[in-house]
């Protein structure tokens, strides 16, 4: 099964919006779905600093496949691979649903439409 379609099962199972996302990714990520969920449960709905939690999602995938953790000075991190896709998948997100903001999406498209923008952004950004 393709991500998008795991991640829209998901959400339609009552996962929110960035479980979804991680969720649909939980093999490549070397972990169970409980542990994407759990990882993901506190992003959804807007709840990280009123962004998208499909979107928050997408940077859990990355910094899990492309991370460099400097545990030195994690400032670091900014300029590993991961917080370059980050970047790149945040200017995606925008440039396709128009907010990056849980609130100003909200209401405009069903937030499984999100969740599908999300994961085929992981698809360009990680996996082309």
């Amino acid at each position: 099964m393709e991500h998008q379609e795991q991640a829209i099962l998901y959400f339609q199972a009552g996962r929110n919006c960035c479980q979804a996302v991680v969720g649909a990714y939980c093999h490549e990520l070397g972990m169970t779905e409980e542990q994407a969920n759990e990882l993901g449960a506190s992003y959804g709905g807007g709840n990280y600093q009123g962004l998208c939690g499909a979107l928050a999602g997408t940077y859990i995938v990355a910094n899990y496949l492309k991370g460099t953790p400097e545990i030195a000075d994690p400032a670091k991190c900014k300029d590993d691979e991961a917080g370059k896709c980050m970047v790149e998948m945040t200017q995606d997100f925008e440039r396709a649903c128009g907010s990056l903001y849980c609130t100003k999406l909200l209401g405009k498209t069903p937030c499984s439409d999100y969740v599908c923008v999300a994961t085929k952004i992981v698809e360009e950004n990680l996996f082309d």
